[in-house]
């Protein structure tokens, strides 16, 4: 059960799940965590322009800030672009829960749109189709179809919520990418990035947001510009690991 609004950094709010004992966000800020750690390093607008088209996986739905940030973002950035997202959700909310989060995004259309994807589970209008599945994201990924360019990775932390970030679902997503897409999450925990490349991603240094540390990013294959390096003496250590076999996904 989650418990009433907590307001972050930058004014906009979250909430904590009791059971699982985390927030959805970070408290730095709910939407600038949306904007800057996974809309931006995902170059999902770049992509919107230059193809004309953009899919998004989207692996934590939680309060729908993702996904409600990464449809303002595109559509006024690369206008006329079609957008596709699935978003997979293990917990869903109820309505009275969301609708705060829903009414704070920069658009009231935006909430309206939200409050029908949770309802039919589907959105569809004019260059623009959402998709929302309710289960464990390592079953429902087998049921997904088609190619993306990028990948919210936004589960709760591999301690509370482990399955979204063991290798064996992280190689699932990678076959379901474009050649070049990429996936960035809040995570820069070893483990994680054993995982991403163990199943076939090539990683980098995502961006900090306000005062948590850099998350990841990750790439199917090469992308240019390429992605932000990580510390050099890391980049071994992860490859020697990964190369012995060592701690291996329980």
């Amino acid at each position: 059960m989650a418990q009433p609004g907590i307001l972050t950094g930058d004014g906009s709010a979250t909430l904590f799940h009791r059971e699982v004992g985390e927030h959805y966000h970070s408290l730095s800020g709910a939407h600038l965590e949306a904007r800057y750690r996974f809309i931006e390093p995902c170059r999902v607008t770049r992509t919107a322009l230059a193809q004309g088209q953009v899919r998004i996986l989207d692996i934590g739905f939680g309060l729908g800030t993702n996904l409600g940030w990464a449809i303002h973002d595109i559509q006024r950035k690369a206008p006329g672009a079609a957008i596709e997202i699935v978003s997979l959700e293990r917990d869903l909310l109820d309505e009275e829960q969301l609708k705060p989060f829903f009414r704070a995004l920069p658009e009231a259309r935006l909430s309206v749109m939200l409050h029908h994807l949770v309802q039919q589970r589907r959105s569809i209008e004019p260059g623009l189709r959402l998709t929302l599945l309710v289960g464990e994201a390592e079953q429902l990924i087998d049921t997904v179809e088609g190619r993306f360019d990028a990948v919210f990775l936004d589960p709760f932390s591999p301690k509370r919520n482990p399955g979204p970030w063991r290798a064996d679902f992280l190689r699932a997503v990678r076959n379901r990418m474009v050649e070049g897409g990429i996936l960035s999450t809040y995570s820069s925990a070893r483990r994680v990035r054993l995982s991403l490349l163990r199943s076939g991603w090539q990683i980098g240094l995502g961006p900090a947001v306000g005062m948590k540390s850099s998350g990841t990013v990750a790439s199917a294959g090469l992308v240019q510009p390429p992605l932000p390096p990580l510390d050099e003496k890391l980049q071994r250590k992860l490859a020697r690991q990964v190369n012995s076999g060592q701690e291996e996904d329980q």
